[in-house]
């Protein structure tokens, strides 16, 4: 189990926006130079939480915040993973019996912000006198080495339980991808939209020049039973837009409660950052760290919640599957 780098002080409101500005006016001055295609492949560190016969501990629970790894850590074997609170986000829990156990985020549907403004009734979006839109996070994170231009795999068993409210504003991330202090550039969420309570996304994000619009691409959208445990193993390579680089890939497969394996999709595209300026705080990084939980829009009032199980990351198919590992 690899023990991720110290700790990361990150702002107190890290801004989720539901779409990222893409314009060639950024430039491409400086851009990192792309790792030739005849490159060796880079070890994928391997990362394993909530998987059963171990030992889960969440370490300093009240100290949950939005400072990383302050609290909310959870430690299980010989790994740890750093937790981050933010808003109505309740530190993560190990909730059920032990022969089911689960790693729950879940938010409070009775917290407040303190002067918080709508600022879309119809979306129920809420900012702050600062005009900073609030978020609410209970998240478990990994270290920042996982690479670039090789293929890591994420495997995970996930569960939305009944009772869970629609989702407005920009949507639910229950994982993301984090190359740098700015914003995600992958991961999957819920879907927005009354209805959609139970609909997984699965997103793409970064910069590619000459598109002039806001985007935030979702790639497919899965339907999963709510209360029934699902399971995905995606397989991620990034590549950031550079001019005359080969794009990444992305491809996902599912397996539900009664349903056998089925690959959902498979994409050659571009994603991740490749401009030094993308990123706050000369953060910028050619490796990125994946984060598992819930992360969303305030929504006063509303419960969401997400559990997980068999979490795993790793250089194969194999080594992350939550099914059928043999």
């Amino acid at each position: 189990m690899k023990i991720p780098a110290p700790t990361r002080r990150a702002r107190q409101t890290m801004v989720l926006t539901a779409a990222l500005t893409l314009s060639a006016s950024a430039g491409l001055a400086a851009v990192t130079n792309p790792q030739p295609a005849s490159a060796a492949a880079t070890a994928v560190p391997s990362y394993s939480a909530g998987i059963a016969g171990r030992t889960w501990t969440i370490e300093n629970a009240a100290g949950c915040s939005p400072e990383i790894g302050a609290g909310g850590n959870l430690r299980e074997g010989s790994g740890f993973f750093q937790g981050k609170c933010q808003g109505a986000g309740e530190a993560p829990q190990i909730t059920g019996p032990a022969e089911s156990r689960a790693l729950t985020f879940r938010t409070d549907k009775d917290f407040e912000y303190d002067g918080a403004i709508v600022e879309d009734p119809a979306k129920n979006t809420w900012k702050d006198a600062n005009g900073d839109t609030l978020r609410d996070r209970t998240e478990l994170a990994t270290g920042w080495d996982l690479p670039f231009h090789t293929n890591v795999w994420v495997g995970f068993d996930i569960r939305i339980p009944e009772g869970v409210d629609d989702v407005t504003g920009s949507g639910a991330y229950v994982l993301q991808l984090w190359q740098c202090t700015a914003n995600p550039f992958g991961g999957v969420r819920i879907q927005s939209g009354a209805g959609n309570g139970h609909n997984l996304q699965f997103v793409r994000r970064g910069e590619e020049p000459g598109m002039e619009e806001e985007y935030n691409k979702a790639m497919a959208t899965q339907p999963i039973v709510a209360g029934e445990w699902h399971s995905f193993v995606i397989k991620y390579n990034v590549e950031p837009y550079h001019a005359g680089a080969p794009k990444g890939r992305i491809a996902v497969w599912h397996k539900g409660a009664t349903t056998g394996e089925q690959k959902l999709f498979e994409r050659e595209e571009y994603f991740g950052y490749a401009t030094r300026s993308r990123c706050k705080n000369d953060s910028f990084k050619n490796e990125f760290r994946v984060k598992f939980g819930m992360y969303k829009d305030y929504q006063p009032g509303a419960t969401f919640r997400s559990d997980f199980r068999n979490v795993r990351i790793g250089g194969s198919k194999d080594a992350v599957q939550p099914y059928d590992r043999g």
